[in-house]
């Protein structure tokens, strides 16, 4: 990982150390419609022993876990794949923030749980069925993270990526947006706030060729979430990597964000609760065998 890349990591990982207790109030669980699409593409779905978990094959000891989710914060993929899935699926959880991993068993019951980065995951090789990276993958899109998730994989495992993007065509979106990038902190790439306008993260693919190539399916969340009030959204808003970590600089992007939710006429909430329309954005591919 690049220096500059490892700055934006620990920056994203100190701010969540503080702010966990509101990702996990405000930031939505994932869309399950979006997260069963997924799942279906790595060969998941109605594939999982309904006794034990995995089936045993040549390829697959009886200690396979089905999923690793990487970069699993405080579990709200998590919990989503294991409702896909059904309580008898082997899962298991990585996160590098230890305050994300404590609650995530606290919310995510029968799951295996580790701190650590997807460039150290502590697993043996060949080990998982496909892995999972929800909203996260920017954070470690790298040669080392790759060849750890093509390590851990068993042969003609799948590896799955799920972003959920914020839809900027609605005026809440695209007036918070384009607030928080006049206080995104310095040189913080764009797609920690938009991964869908910003694919760059994708080059790590084409510079470690471990997997076939990347296919996609873009669509529109089943259920999209409503917030009660306008602070509501802010707080939501705030929880974003992308915002820069001085306490007054934060001070004042809430409180232009308040201003701007409240008083512009295309986004006032006329006494009913405010939607924030998104996008499931899938990405998955194949092990290649070395």
């Amino acid at each position: 990982m690049s220096a500059q890349k490892e700055q934006h990591s620990d920056a994203a990982r100190d701010m969540w150390e503080t702010t966990n207790d509101d990702y996990e109030k405000f930031r939505p669980s994932h869309d399950k419609a979006g997260v069963r699409v997924l799942l279906e593409h790595l060969g998941l779905v109605d594939n999982v022993n309904q006794t034990n978990g995995t089936t045993p094959t040549d390829d697959v000891s009886p200690t396979t876990y089905d999923v690793l989710d990487v970069g699993a914060g405080t579990g709200k993929c998590t919990r989503v794949i294991k409702d896909v899935l059904g309580e008898d699926a082997r899962i298991v959880a990585l996160d590098p923030v230890a305050g994300m991993i404590r609650q995530l068993k606290a919310n995510v019951p029968g799951v295996d749980a580790f701190v650590g980065p997807c460039e150290n995951i502590p697993l043996p090789d060949n080990s998982v069925r496909a892995v999972v990276s929800s909203q996260s993958f920017h954070f470690y899109a790298n040669e080392a993270a790759l060849r750890e998730v093509h390590r851990v994989l068993i042969p003609g495992g799948k590896f799955g990526i799920n972003f959920t993007g914020d839809d900027e065509k609605y005026p809440l979106v695209h007036g918070v947006y384009e607030l928080i990038r006049k206080y995104m902190y310095p040189e913080c790439p764009e797609y920690y706030l938009n991964p869908l306008l910003d694919t760059s993260w994708k080059n790590c693919f084409d510079a470690a060729p471990l997997f076939t190539p990347l296919q996609e399916h873009i669509f529109p969340w089943e259920n999209q979430q409503t917030l009660p009030d306008a602070e509501s959204v802010v707080k939501l808003f705030m929880t974003y990597s992308a915002i820069a970590r001085e306490p007054d600089v934060r001070k004042e992007c809430a409180e232009k964000m308040l201003k701007l939710l409240t008083t512009d006429p295309a986004i006032a909430q006329n006494g009913n609760p405010l939607e924030v329309p998104r996008l499931n954005a899938l990405y998955w591919c194949t092990k290649k065998v070395q």
